[in-house]
Protein backbone atom coordinates (compact mmCIF):
# COMPACT_ATOMS: atom_id res chain seq x y z
CA UNK A 1 0.00 0.00 0.00
CA UNK A 2 1.56 3.33 -1.23
CA UNK A 3 0.84 6.56 1.22
CA UNK A 4 2.35 8.85 -1.39
CA UNK A 5 0.22 11.37 -2.91
CA UNK A 6 -2.66 9.95 -1.13
CA UNK A 7 -5.40 12.16 1.04
CA UNK A 8 -5.87 11.29 4.92
CA UNK A 9 -8.80 9.88 3.64
CA UNK A 10 -7.80 7.14 1.47
CA UNK A 11 -5.30 6.31 3.52
CA UNK A 12 -7.49 5.54 6.20
CA UNK A 13 -9.55 3.94 4.15
CA UNK A 14 -6.45 1.44 2.93
CA UNK A 15 -5.75 0.86 6.38
CA UNK A 16 -9.66 -0.21 7.29
CA UNK A 17 -9.57 -2.38 4.21
CA UNK A 18 -6.14 -4.20 5.36
CA UNK A 19 -7.87 -4.46 8.65
CA UNK A 20 -11.02 -5.97 7.12
CA UNK A 21 -8.92 -8.48 4.72
CA UNK A 22 -6.70 -9.54 7.90
CA UNK A 23 -9.93 -9.79 10.31
CA UNK A 24 -11.39 -12.54 7.87
CA UNK A 25 -9.22 -14.92 8.27
CA UNK A 26 -9.17 -15.38 11.93
CA UNK A 27 -11.85 -17.36 11.71
CA UNK A 28 -11.56 -20.79 12.35
CA UNK A 29 -11.81 -22.96 9.20
CA UNK A 30 -12.47 -26.46 9.41
CA UNK A 31 -10.68 -28.13 6.78
CA UNK A 32 -10.44 -31.54 7.54
CA UNK A 33 -10.95 -31.83 10.73
CA UNK A 34 -8.04 -29.35 10.95
CA UNK A 35 -7.84 -25.76 11.66
CA UNK A 36 -6.03 -22.88 9.31
CA UNK A 37 -3.85 -20.28 10.99
CA UNK A 38 -3.71 -17.46 8.23
CA UNK A 39 -0.44 -16.14 8.52
CA UNK A 40 -0.38 -12.48 8.80
CA UNK A 41 0.41 -9.86 5.64
CA UNK A 42 3.62 -7.75 6.36
CA UNK A 43 2.62 -4.10 5.99
CA UNK A 44 3.55 -2.69 2.46
CA UNK A 45 4.07 0.86 4.47
CA UNK A 46 7.73 -0.13 6.00
CA UNK A 47 8.74 -0.45 2.41
CA UNK A 48 7.82 2.56 1.12
CA UNK A 49 9.47 6.18 1.98
CA UNK A 50 6.09 7.55 3.28
CA UNK A 51 4.88 11.80 3.99
CA UNK A 52 4.31 12.54 8.18
CA UNK A 53 0.53 12.31 6.85
CA UNK A 54 0.86 8.45 6.37
CA UNK A 55 3.17 7.57 9.21
CA UNK A 56 0.46 7.81 11.41
CA UNK A 57 -1.99 5.37 8.77
CA UNK A 58 1.41 3.17 8.47
CA UNK A 59 1.22 3.37 12.57
CA UNK A 60 -1.71 1.90 13.00
CA UNK A 61 -1.22 -0.91 10.17
CA UNK A 62 1.77 -1.57 12.39
CA UNK A 63 0.10 -1.87 15.67
CA UNK A 64 -2.84 -4.24 13.81
CA UNK A 65 -0.01 -6.60 12.05
CA UNK A 66 2.07 -7.01 15.82
CA UNK A 67 -1.68 -7.78 17.31
CA UNK A 68 -2.13 -10.65 13.88
CA UNK A 69 1.45 -11.95 14.74
CA UNK A 70 0.44 -13.05 18.42
CA UNK A 71 -2.91 -14.16 17.15
CA UNK A 72 -1.54 -16.06 14.35
CA UNK A 73 1.17 -17.47 16.93
CA UNK A 74 -1.31 -18.42 19.21
CA UNK A 75 -3.89 -20.19 16.10
CA UNK A 76 -0.44 -22.44 15.70
CA UNK A 77 -0.48 -23.37 19.64
CA UNK A 78 -4.09 -24.48 19.44
CA UNK A 79 -3.97 -26.58 16.50
CA UNK A 80 -0.50 -27.84 17.45
CA UNK A 81 -2.00 -28.96 21.03
CA UNK A 82 -5.21 -30.28 19.09
CA UNK A 83 -3.15 -32.30 15.98
CA UNK A 84 -1.65 -33.92 19.22
CA UNK A 85 -4.57 -34.91 21.14
CA UNK A 86 -5.64 -36.53 17.73
CA UNK A 87 -2.62 -38.17 17.11
CA UNK A 88 -2.80 -39.70 20.39
CA UNK A 89 -6.43 -40.58 20.47
CA UNK A 90 -5.76 -42.32 17.31
CA UNK A 91 -2.66 -44.26 18.92
CA UNK A 92 -4.58 -45.56 21.56
CA UNK A 93 -7.37 -46.86 19.15
CA UNK A 94 -5.08 -48.51 17.28
CA UNK A 95 -3.58 -50.15 20.09
CA UNK A 96 -6.37 -50.96 21.29
CA UNK A 97 -7.26 -52.72 18.15
CA UNK A 98 -3.77 -54.75 18.13
CA UNK A 99 -3.99 -55.54 21.30
CA UNK A 100 -6.75 -55.69 23.87
CA UNK A 101 -4.82 -55.93 26.94
CA UNK A 102 -3.92 -51.88 26.03
CA UNK A 103 -7.25 -50.44 25.73
CA UNK A 104 -8.30 -48.43 28.34
CA UNK A 105 -11.88 -49.28 29.46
Amino acid sequence: MRFSGMSMCSAALATAAAFLTSVQPLAAQAIRGFTYCAPPARPSCIETSAAALAMAACDEEMQLFTKMVFRYRECLERETERAVREANDAIEIWRCRLDETKCRN
